[in-house]
């Protein structure tokens, strides 16, 4: 029994197990003290959005159960009413290699008037998509709809063009973003 303790894959093994159980309970500790709730979540958006926190009222959550309103431009996870304002979160698809692009959209009298980015997957190139890409967004959304206008970066020819040197799929799924609501509010005003 005593070669058993000295033998070197005995030690091994204890040491495995013994990091295994101090990092496994640092995880378990570290999860709990960072968890972030989506109610936190939300207001650190609105707070990043408004500049101040405010309140706010829940139209559709996806967090809270609620599914997600999809059409062909992309999803729209979340909508907020913050005073007069209706806010957005809307993941854009067709991006590069099929990623997203997920944009909060503050609506003020049925014109967007800010967008900040949320988050992106499989994107490359973000850093050519800055505040003069989203500016371009700025309409009146019923007008855009009726006259059947969307945004795109590809179509010179287009009403709404908005291009982006070397980033085009990547600023498609940011216009898809703007087009579902676009498109969503159209149909629902």
């Amino acid at each position: 029994m005593q070669k058993l303790f000295k033998s070197t894959w005995f030690k091994c093994i204890s040491l495995l197990l013994i990091l295994s159980v101090v990092l496994g309970g640092t995880l378990a500790l570290l999860n709990d003290v960072l968890y972030v709730s989506p109610e936190e979540r939300t207001a650190r958006a609105i707070k990043k959005i408004y500049g101040v926190e405010k309140e706010f009222s829940i139209i559709l959550d996806v967090d809270n159960g609620d599914n997600a309103i999809e059409n062909e431009y992309g999803k729209i996870n979340k909508i907020y009413t913050v005073g007069e304002d209706t806010l957005f979160q809307s993941v854009g698809y067709e991006g590069y290699k099929n990623g997203t692009i997920t944009l909060w959209i503050k609506i003020t009298n049925n014109e967007i008037n800010n967008i900040i980015l949320e988050s992106y997957d499989k994107q490359t190139l973000m850093s050519k998509i800055g505040a003069s890409f989203y500016n371009e967004f700025y309409v009146d959304v019923t007008e855009a709809y009726n006259k059947g206008e969307y945004f795109t970066p590809k179509d010179s020819s287009a009403i709404n063009y908005n291009p982006v040197s070397g980033a085009t799929k990547s600023a498609n799924a940011g216009c898809n973003a703007v087009n579902c609501i676009i498109k969503y509010l159209g149909e629902n005003a």
